[in-house]
């Protein structure tokens, strides 16, 4: 009985990680109807997402977690997947602002320093020498791109969507990235404080400092954290391969506009890709994170019955 009991434990766990998915409602079922009938009725039934698959997310799954999301989100398996999702940024963005730091050193205060000083000054010069008003044009929309205007509509409108959807994971991916991006930008701008350089500019002065590029750290964020998104929902190969080709040309496109209209020192936009980066893999721990925190409390408030019952059979 006891052997029997446990069996039973261990199947109801191993359910209660892939749970059977909600019938669909009815006025999903007209829809596939209205369309298809017979085999193809089947089909479309499966491609409709459930509530318990879209508040779930495909981005964040227990089989995607990596053995420091697994740890993290097994350490933490009591408390709430915000709070877990919100420790592990808290603790990203302090390393990733330790990291940024350092490199901003080295650039600026360390031995390297008048070589590295002397090639940013070099290229800066030849492409002040080499500027037309068509470069100055496509430039201006590079650097619109990654502002904080166009970041935070794109983002805004991207993560409301997730929202009404309920892609809670997706949502969090986006948001943690661009709070992670935002708080080491300023930290790192404000300890390293590097003048911005000195040819002509040809956008308005920011008060912060030239390193790093917050443009493009937050293209980087927003961007590729949509072609994460994106591509963890599409089936189709070529729609795949045509996001991952534009997700990071735009902020490739948006770091050379920034160097082109002279407001980051070619070093600046360099280490930007460390910070964008950074942020995102970070937010990935913390979502993965949440995620194994949120699946461990399952299979805890699936177990604790069947162990008891278990306990009393032994009695």
């Amino acid at each position: 009985m006891a052997a029997d009991l446990g069996m039973a434990a261990l199947s109801v766990r191993g359910r209660s990680r892939r749970p059977p998915p909600a019938a669909p409602s009815p006025a999903q079922v007209l829809k596939c109807r209205a369309w298809w009938s017979g085999p193809m009725l089947a089909r479309c039934l499966r491609s409709v997402p459930t509530v318990k698959d879209r508040s779930m997310g495909s981005i964040a799954t227990d089989e995607h977690a990596g053995a420091p999301s697994r740890a993290i989100g097994g350490r933490l398996r009591t408390w709430s997947p915000p709070a877990v999702a919100a420790t592990a940024a808290v603790a990203g963005s302090i390393l990733l602002t330790i990291v940024l730091v350092a490199i901003g050193f080295v650039i600026t205060r360390s031995s390297l320093s008048p070589r590295i000083v002397g090639w940013d000054g070099s290229v800066e010069r030849w492409i002040e020498l080499h500027r037309t008003a068509a470069l100055n044009r496509w430039t201006d929309v590079g650097s619109i791109l990654g502002g904080t205007g166009t970041i935070l509509v794109v983002a805004g409108i991207s993560i409301a969507v997730m929202v009404i959807r309920r892609l809670w994971y997706d949502a969090g991916l986006l948001g943690m990235a661009l709070s992670i991006e935002f708080t080491t930008f300023l930290a790192t701008t404000t300890v390293i404080d590097r003048p911005r350089p000195t040819i002509v500019p040809l956008d308005p002065i920011p008060v912060t400092s030239s390193f790093p590029s917050g443009h493009m750290g937050a293209a980087i964020a927003t961007y590729v954290g949509l072609g994460i998104v994106l591509s963890s929902h599409l089936r189709r190969a070529a729609v795949r391969v045509a996001i991952w080709v534009v997700a990071p040309v735009v902020p490739i496109y948006v770091g050379l506009s920034r160097v082109y209209r002279g407001m980051h020192h070619p070093t600046d936009v360099m280490a930007s890709v460390v910070l964008g980066v950074g942020a995102l893999c970070f937010a990935l721990l913390a979502v993965h994170a949440a995620a194994v925190a949120a699946d461990r409390r399952r299979d805890r408030r699936v177990e604790t019955p069947k162990l008891r019952e278990r306990s009393e059979v032994r009695t």
